[in-house]
């Protein structure tokens, strides 16, 4: 009978810690580039920024590219736009 307010207490303090308020989150972003592999590493580091800026930690595996399309006018200088979003662990 010792065992169970034991097991409550651990419970408890395993459920208060840190680790178990800690949350993933989806943010998504878009960024403009000359080509698509600048279009990607800006909207990339755009999302990165924004989770770092969070206090959280980025997931890298977790990007992923939603929408992407070429301007058809010649004269835009970045005619190349994408759309992405990547997991953030916040704390």
């Amino acid at each position: 009978m010792r065992k169970l307010p034991a097991i409550v207490l651990a419970g408890c303090l395993l459920g208060l810690s840190p680790l178990a308020f800690a949350e993933t989150v989806n943010l998504t972003n878009s960024a403009d580039g000359a080509n698509r592999d600048e279009g990607i590493a800006a909207v990339k580091q755009k999302l990165e920024a924004a989770c770092t800026e969070r206090g959280g930690t980025p997931d890298a595996d977790s990007f992923e590219v939603v929408f992407d399309r070429t301007s058809e006018n010649p004269d835009v200088p970045k005619p190349y736009y994408v759309d992405a979003k990547m997991q953030c662990e916040l704390p």
